[in-house]
């Protein structure tokens, strides 16, 4: 399956990452409302970051957002890139999916924020699932109340998770 990974750029990647996220919005959580969605992509819109992952047919099949710093320390802390949110069509779903944005998202730190030093997930304490993959590559670093709950919060450098995915180079 041939993937592309870029960043988002103008107005049609917009949309379609817009919309993907609206169909999809009850992968992040079943209480996901229209609203929650609209709310935080313009939260992604005007302070954050979309990246994009689409299929051979140029479908969107993945989406992350992520912050340059954290809405904790209204996102002064620019040593930091933090994920919030991430979704993965079902259909696609995996390892090498899931590798493979992870790696395009580190590079794109790299290129474009090299004073990112860690980088940080944030998933639902009740997402088992979730907190079981980050913690594979991360470590817990504290938990924080989310719009729809507890949220476990993930740690790793940046120079850590590189190590890691070349692993994944020889594959």
């Amino acid at each position: 399956m041939t993937t592309l990974c870029r960043r988002c750029s103008n107005d049609d990647e917009f949309a379609k990452v817009s919309l993907f996220f609206l169909e999809n919005r009850r992968d992040l959580h079943l209480s996901y409302t229209t609203m929650d969605t609209i709310s935080l992509l313009y939260s992604y819109l005007t302070q954050g970051h979309l990246l994009q992952a689409t299929d051979a047919d140029n479908r969107v099949i993945g989406v992350l957002g992520y912050y340059q710093g954290t809405p904790e320390e209204e996102f002064k802390d620019k040593e930091v890139a933090f994920a919030d949110m991430v979704i993965l069509d079902k259909a696609h779903r995996g390892t090498r999916l899931f590798i493979t944005g992870l790696r395009f998202w580190v590079r794109e730190l790299v290129k474009e924020h090299p004073e990112v030093q860690e980088l940080r997930f944030a998933a639902l304490e009740e997402n088992e699932y979730l907190c079981k993959l980050y913690s594979k590559f991360s470590e817990t670093s504290y938990r924080r109340e989310g719009m729809l709950g507890k949220e476990l919060v993930f740690c790793v450098k940046i120079n850590q998770i590189r190590t890691i995915l070349k692993i994944f180079d020889k594959v």
